[in-house]
């Protein structure tokens, strides 16, 4: 792909509600989980999504997901979480990372246990003795979607943390390179300690097509503190998308929005579950990067 077709997006719809992401109140899982419950609706969601905006949609590739975009003749740019941040909670918790790699191969269909097999032949020896940069290769030709427009894979949260925990600059070094090469789309990070992560990057001298982490007014999951990552956010020439807008919901969407661009973000992630008027908030965000 060109380079400019790897530009990172400046605005995502959120499907983080759509697995019961944790911080949700559960009364608005209940209802979220309730108006979704058919593909129809969330259809409608998505199309507006994009009427309104979004540069596409950051979310896991579930049944319910492939399902609504099976409904609609437009294409929606789809930049996937991988891997199933739930799923993989489960099956680590049960068998280790490495277990997680035996759950998804189990469920697989026959082209892609092929897609598996031939990456194993590159990574698998890594793999084999539990390296992230062995597994992840494995874990994400395991789940990585077939989807008309598929524009971005981003790493989520638990896989990305767990390397910085370990200060593991060779994965985040060949992370990008695999996606780039295997999937030709923009290669993203999520994680929980943004600050942390971009120092990582900084320090490393590492660039990445993007970074999607928690920045707003509150404060809230702002790591190291939101001093420390605001000043690292300056710094960086990292494209950051900011998520958690409202900080648990102790602030308005727009306003969290506007404090995140003042900030200095490069994007925004706003989920389904802070969204009151999908079309009017989005476009109000879109005019924001403008």
């Amino acid at each position: 792909m060109s380079p400019a077709a790897l530009e990172a997006p400046r605005l995502l719809l959120g499907g983080d509600a759509l697995q019961g992401a944790a911080g949700v109140p559960r009364d608005r899982s209940l209802e979220l989980a309730a108006r979704y419950h058919e593909p129809e609706s969330l259809a409608v969601s998505l199309s507006k999504a994009v009427v309104a905006g979004a540069d596409g949609v950051l979310a896991t590739p579930t049944p319910q997901l492939r399902g609504a975009l099976a409904l609609l003749k437009q294409t929606v740019p789809i930049y996937a979480l991988l891997p199933h941040p739930a799923a993989f909670r489960r099956d680590a918790a049960d068998e280790g990372v490495a277990g997680v790699l035996r759950a998804r191969a189990r469920g697989a269909g026959f082209r892609v246990r092929v897609r598996h097999a031939l990456a194993r032949i590159t990574h698998g020896w890594a793999a084999a003795r539990g390296d992230l940069v062995g597994l992840v290769p494995l874990l994400l030709e395991l789940e990585a979607p077939r989807v008309r427009d598929l524009r971005g894979i981003v790493l989520s949260a638990r896989l990305t943390d767990l390397a910085l925990a370990a200060r593991h600059r060779r994965f985040f070094e060949r992370y990008g390179r695999f996606v780039h090469a295997r999937f030709g789309v923009v290669a993203g990070l999520e994680t929980h300690n943004l600050g942390h992560l971009l120092r990582a990057l900084r320090e490393w001298s590492l660039h990445v097509d993007l970074v999607v982490g928690p920045v707003n007014p509150a404060g809230v999951r702002m790591k190291p503190t939101p001093a420390e990552l605001l000043d690292e956010l300056r710094q960086t020439r990292v494209p950051v998308l900011a998520k958690e807008l409202r900080g648990g919901g102790a602030v308005p969407l727009l306003a969290g929005a506007r404090y995140a661009k003042e900030q200095g973000v490069y994007g925004m992630v706003a989920d389904l579950v802070d969204l009151e008027d999908l079309g009017g908030e989005l476009r109000a965000l879109r005019a924001m990067q403008n």
